[in-house]
């Protein structure tokens, strides 16, 4: 097939993926991901395995990530098997376990951004940050988040990515969430309205303001927080896995690994020293 003929069956292959119940999230990520590739090609002629290989270096000789890089791969891949084309598949790159975890937000940050969404009078972002460090939810679960769903459980039942689970609110978490609600004359429906975009900004905006480092600031970094301190606190993963949901218990052990900061402060705790001079 060339260019052109690929781009015309590029729809049919996201409706399979539709049928087949990918999210529209993941919709939209494969198809950005596949059009990057064919506008990538400059030429008219049949696509050969050099024009996957072709792409494949100009990604990864750009700014992207490994992970990144892979996620085109298999998008790539997906549609090329799907066209019949599986021998112009390409491997994806080889990525080292990390034994580490960075760039998760402390105690400490976490507390300081509290303060300062009160003082920027930004209550919304305030519970948002709350919630999220509280229960370890996605942020695109924030919309199971009802007055209906608060007013007399602690557990919201959630349907994300194909799977069912229950949300469990702490009683404090309940009770502040009722006292939000009641405040801002919220009476029923969601609780928040905000998009990701929005809740980024304001996330960033909160991070500048308590002088944290924003490239840790985001809605996941309370997902990993909340993960963090309860397997610190428990280390169970398997306990840890349900309640985040996740499918493969490898994606929760990344919890049980210390930060490079922890590593170092081990290291200088240790009792071999150097000899004097």
């Amino acid at each position: 097939m060339n260019k052109k003929e690929m781009y015309q069956v590029l729809d049919e292959f996201i409706l399979e993926l539709k049928y087949q119940e990918k999210a529209e999230r993941t919709l939209s990520k494969y198809k950005a991901d596949i059009l990057k590739f064919l506008d990538s090609i400059k030429h008219e002629s049949e696509i050969t395995k050099d024009d996957v290989l072709l792409f494949k270096k100009m990604i990864s000789e750009g700014k992207y990530k490994p992970r990144s890089i892979n996620s085109y791969i298999v998008a790539v891949n997906k549609f090329l098997k799907w066209c019949g084309n599986e021998d112009m598949k390409v491997k994806k790159l080889k990525m080292q376990m990390k034994n580490s975890i960075d760039n998760i937000i402390s105690i400490s940050d976490y507390k300081r951004l509290l303060r300062f969404a009160k003082k920027l009078n930004h209550d919304d972002i305030y519970m948002i940050m709350k919630i999220i460090a509280t229960t370890g939810i996605r942020i695109s679960e924030l919309r199971f988040f009802t007055v209906e769903s608060i007013k007399s459980s602690f557990y919201i039942h959630v349907r994300n990515k194909g799977k069912d689970r229950d949300i469990i609110l702490t009683q404090e978490l309940a009770r502040e969430l009722r006292k939000y609600c009641k405040d801002h004359n919220i009476n029923s429906g969601r609780i928040f309205n905000l998009g990701d975009l929005a809740i980024w900004r304001k996330l960033k905006k909160i991070a500048g303001a308590a002088r944290v480092n924003k490239d840790k600031v985001h809605a996941h970094s309370f997902r990993h927080l909340f993960a963090k301190e309860f397997i610190s606190e428990y280390n169970n993963p398997l306990e840890l896995a349900d309640i985040l949901g996740h499918s493969s218990l490898e994606t929760t052990r990344i919890y049980t690994r210390s930060t490079n900061e922890e590593k170092r402060k081990k290291l200088e705790q240790m009792k071999i020293k150097g000899v004097k001079k």
